[in-house]
């Protein structure tokens, strides 16, 4: 449905927060620094000291209306960071700061607005408490369809982070887990967020999205909102009331995994090549629990191939800005390959995607992504990853031609020895 005209309102912050409201497991975790907090109450007080008539408005907030309480969708920040002001203001230390971690968000932004609104007198604490419950106003949405709150979401908060791709999967795909414990909702939370950001950011956006696109020969220029449709996968309740033959297919197949692996002898290895079974690259991932699996199978699947990849070229890897992407399309061949191979016939397909990726950077002295992109998808010659989704991924290694035609760029001696002897049957 959508949001009737009665589900928009204006609402005092006071009105506001004596509301059933609460932070959905989805949410990512209170994150504003300390200067952030600070300019807020920085802007309340400005507001307060220009004595305008009219209601000072700090944005809207977004509320899924759900069993009694409103789920936050937007605002979190900046509510939980009102409550902070309201209970300093009010002399109220209820929030049990002292055992926690000297870099806790919540603890660094408590000491802060603390120590700032110290200097005010009971007069001023007063005043200023009044100001904001009564004279300080959100625009309040509501809606009781969770897809329809998404849809209007700013994905910029009020001076905050923007959430990236992966956090809306994140919120989407817990909410395909409503029929799930709350213990293991909570459990897969902490998981995804122990997870530092930018590895998640990495996964999705270095390697999974270029993979699905490079696969089937489209340009990869950037994962973005726009693109998160591709990981929704399957959801097992389907909204439409029935599956498709290709969804039951890989229902069954998922659903299959746990009695064929029980079969399999307990090593690493194994437990390796299970993981690459029930998450091939090719197939949609299922909606929910499964698809945080997926996510945590596939960063330490990452983790081993790039310790393997540091062992092999340590001299080439990315940690040179000049071989960024030709590492970062060796890495992402060679996750795609495991994923179809585990480690069959690994070192030649090690070599030969090394020697494919890096040519480019014998090629040209200076290697930008647009380069990277096109030889990725296959624009001007023959793809690895092209040839490996529709052939079986080791004959396809064989039909790659890697040549580094003379004479050899002066710039790059050392990789161009080093290819030449990998390469050398």
């Amino acid at each position: 449905m959508t949001i009737q005209a009665t589900g928009v309102s204006a609402i005092s912050i006071g009105d506001l927060l004596e509301q059933n409201l609460r932070i959905p497991q989805y949410q990512r975790p209170y994150s504003w620094q300390p200067a952030t907090a600070l300019q807020l109450l920085d802007d309340l007080r400005d507001a307060q000291a220009s004595k305008a008539q009219i209601p000072y408005v700090l944005g809207a907030v977004i509320l899924h209306a759900r069993a009694g309480w409103l789920d936050v969708v937007d605002g979190q920040q900046r509510l939980l960071t009102l409550k902070m002001i309201f209970a300093i203001l009010q002399s109220d230390h209820a929030l049990a700061l002292d055992k926690a971690a000297d870099n806790n968000p919540v603890k660094l932004v408590w000491q802060a607005l603390e120590q700032k609104l110290a200097r005010l007198d009971g007069k001023g604490k007063d005043d200023l408490l009044d100001f904001i419950r009564t004279r300080c106003q959100l625009v309040r949405i509501v809606t009781d369809d969770v897809d329809e709150a998404f849809r209007v979401f700013d994905s910029q908060n009020y001076r905050g982070k923007p959430l990236a791709p992966h956090d809306l999967l994140k919120a989407y795909h817990l909410r395909e887990m409503r029929g799930e414990s709350t213990a293991m909702q909570a459990a897969v939370v902490q998981a995804w967020e122990s997870v530092d950001d930018k590895q998640l950011n990495r996964l999705f956006s270095t390697f999974l999205y270029r993979i699905a696109c490079w696969s089937r020969g489209k340009s990869a220029p950037g994962f973005s909102i726009h693109d998160i449709g591709m990981f929704k996968g399957i959801s097992p309740k389907a909204r439409s009331g029935f599956l498709l033959p290709s969804e039951r297919y890989h229902l069954a197949a998922q659903a299959a995994m746990p009695l064929l692996t029980a079969w399999i002898p307990s090593t690493e290895h194994d437990a390796r090549d299970v993981g690459r079974s029930r998450f091939q690259l090719d197939a949609p991932p299922i909606a929910g629990r499964p698809f945080f699996e997926m996510v945590s199978f596939m960063l330490q699947e990452l983790a081993v191939l790039e310790k393997e990849a540091k062992e092999y070229a340590g001299a080439f890897d990315g940690s040179q800005s000049r071989y960024r992407y030709v590492y970062e399309l060796f890495i992402a061949a060679l996750l795609y390959f495991t994923n179809k191979c585990g480690t069959h016939e690994f070192r030649h397909a090690r070599d030969t995607l090394f020697a494919w990726a890096y040519a480019l950077r014998v090629a040209m002295t200076r290697v930008q992504f647009a380069s990277a992109d096109n030889r990725a998808r296959g624009k001007d010659a023959a793809s690895p990853f092209v040839l490996m989704r529709n052939t079986a991924p080791v004959q396809a290694l064989r039909q790659l031609s890697v040549q580094l035609k003379p004479p050899h760029a002066e710039h790059e001696k050392a990789l161009v020895a080093f290819i030449t002897k990998t390469n050398t049957p």
